[in-house]
């Protein structure tokens, strides 16, 4: 599995914003999304990275681990261990080690992913799961947050603003934007919700975010 920057979607940057919002004008914002995904919208999008991520997030950082174990780990399959380590390692997470693999804590998509997760843990949404997963199990949450990376501090949207700028259902935004809500992201104020300028959650998505785009442009990892 590698970064998408070619074939069926092209990594969100300030160079390809601009085709996505093209798209979206066809009447379909979450697929013009998917094409063209934020750095945070790619790397929870997939499961099988999203949830491979989740169970390096506590793993020993000394440790050489084998397929089979992230296999155990992550309640994957070895099949999606292993297409899941490839995007790992282009991001400079997961680094290759004599025919097993181990963590590289000092990347940084990994210390963002990290804090992240944590800063969910913190609020009062996680029901027996971990902050990423809670945050990043569903796609109309993934997508709302998407949106909001281009939101400015304070700004107040509807819940009809946040289905057209996601794509997502009037319903789906009416059930889960109050996991927004939760996680502290943006406030409700009458019939609106205003983006939360002092969000941990918000602010560590958008430094995941950062962290994924600037990986892929990087040209290696240490």
């Amino acid at each position: 599995m590698s970064l998408p920057t070619t074939d069926d979607a092209q990594l969100r940057t300030s160079h390809t914003e601009e085709e996505m919002w093209d798209l979206a004008e066809g009447g379909n914002p979450a697929e013009a999304r998917r094409s063209y995904p934020s750095g945070w919208l790619w790397l929870t999008g997939e499961e099988s990275i999203r949830t491979l991520l989740d169970a390096l997030l506590d793993a020993d950082s000394d440790a050489r681990y084998g397929v089979d174990d992230l296999a155990s780990r992550s309640d994957c399959s070895e099949t999606a261990v292993e297409e899941a380590i490839e995007a790992l390692i282009s991001l400079g997470v997961v680094v290759a080690d004599e025919g097993a693999y181990r963590i590289n804590d000092y990347a940084i998509v990994y210390h963002a992913a990290g804090e992240l997760s944590a800063a969910v843990e913190a609020t009062d949404a996680p029901d027996d799961e971990t902050g990423l997963e809670c945050l990043a199990r569903l796609e109309s949450v993934r997508l709302m947050l998407d949106a909001l990376l281009e939101a400015d501090p304070g700004e107040s949207l509807t819940q009809e603003d946040v289905h057209l700028l996601t794509g997502v259902s009037r319903k789906r935004v009416w059930i889960h934007v109050e996991k927004l809500v939760e996680l502290g992201v943006v406030e409700e104020s009458g019939d609106e919700y205003v983006v939360n300028p002092s969000s941990a959650v918000l602010r560590w998505v958008q430094s995941l975010d950062a962290a994924v785009v600037g990986a892929t442009l990087a040209p290696s990892h240490p």
